[in-house]
């Protein structure tokens, strides 16, 4: 079994904790924390790379579902759709408060992995893995790390991010 991915949760915490603290500690409600993750997940570089939850539909199946990828992914399938590596694309999107895109062509869809990301796994994963326990440790400051194969690992993001947690992967291989 592939378990090429840990997410370590101790340092998510230390990355992430202020966009959750702003949520819980004043007027910023949960669909504007998860708008400022899914901002910084599409400006952030390096290797480290921030997942995002979008609602995407595919224009030519008609079917709709809500997708976790890294945002560097999502800004790649809106060059791909809209054919041009023009900054407005995507800086259009960001002002936007809803995380919904269509797309149309299959390349912009497989970059983001639709065709791949079963939105079922979230609560698979939550229940295999007791997400409310991991939540709790999380949200007093301790650690927990587990190791995920990929798929698990997206699925446990998206529970994050849907909680207004922001995390990532390290996608440097050999060198860094």
């Amino acid at each position: 079994m592939k378990y090429s991915i840990i997410i370590c949760f101790a340092i998510l915490c230390i990355l992430c904790s202020s966009c959750r603290d702003a949520y819980t500690n004043s007027d910023i409600t949960i669909e504007e924390t998860k708008h400022s993750n899914f901002v910084r997940a599409l400006e952030n570089g390096g290797t480290f790379r921030y997942f995002t939850v979008v609602e995407v539909k595919n224009l030519i199946s008609g079917e709709t579902k809500e997708i976790c990828t890294k945002g560097n992914f999502v800004a790649g399938a809106l060059h791909i759709e809209f054919k041009t590596k023009d900054k407005q694309v995507y800086e259009s999107k960001k002002r936007a408060k809803s995380r919904y895109f269509e797309f149309r062509n299959k390349e912009a869809l497989d970059n983001i992995s639709f065709f791949d990301y079963d939105p079922k796994l979230v609560e698979v994963v939550k229940k295999k893995y007791d997400f409310k326990k991991a939540l709790k440790i999380i949200k007093e400051g301790g650690k927990f790390s587990i190791g995920l194969n990929d798929e698990e690992m997206k699925a446990l993001a998206h529970a994050l991010y849907n909680e207004g947690y922001l995390s990532g992967e390290n996608s440097c291989f050999g060198g860094c």
